[in-house]
């Protein structure tokens, strides 16, 4: 999970994925705006309805920040993608864990991988 490095070296426009930690998810839709936070930083998402699995994030039922998600887009500059793909994590962080990791966000620290980790993982998927 290195989303910042990863980004700096794609071409512009390229396609990209992004994994990691939603720490913030703006009000507004269509797009709405999501910061999906790793141990390399944080990068912007900008999730239109129209993207697979948009109309989820958009439509406010979603618990957004605290939850995993992998996000397969066009990149935009070096800490921008516009989602064309988005798949939530099941198992969102809840209570102090979600407060702590927040916490740690918000000051603009990275997160540690020991802390991305440690968040509950998805139940597996039938087929």
């Amino acid at each position: 999970m290195d989303n910042l490095p990863r980004l700096a070296a794609a071409p512009s426009e390229s396609l990209v994925t992004i994994h990691g930690v939603i720490t913030t998810a703006s009000h507004n839709t269509h797009p709405r705006t999501l910061t999906i936070s790793d141990e390399s930083g944080s990068v912007t998402a900008y999730v239109s309805a129209d993207a697979i699995g948009g109309l989820v994030v958009n439509n406010g039922q979603a618990h957004l920040v605290g939850t995993r998600v992998t996000v397969v887009g066009l990149r935009l500059d070096a800490t921008g993608v516009r989602a064309s793909n988005i798949a939530l994590d099941t198992a969102p962080l809840t209570g102090d864990a979600l407060d702590a990791l927040l916490a740690t966000a918000s000051t603009g620290a990275a997160l540690s991988t020991a802390s991305l980790l440690a968040l509950p993982a998805a139940p597996a998927r039938r087929r």
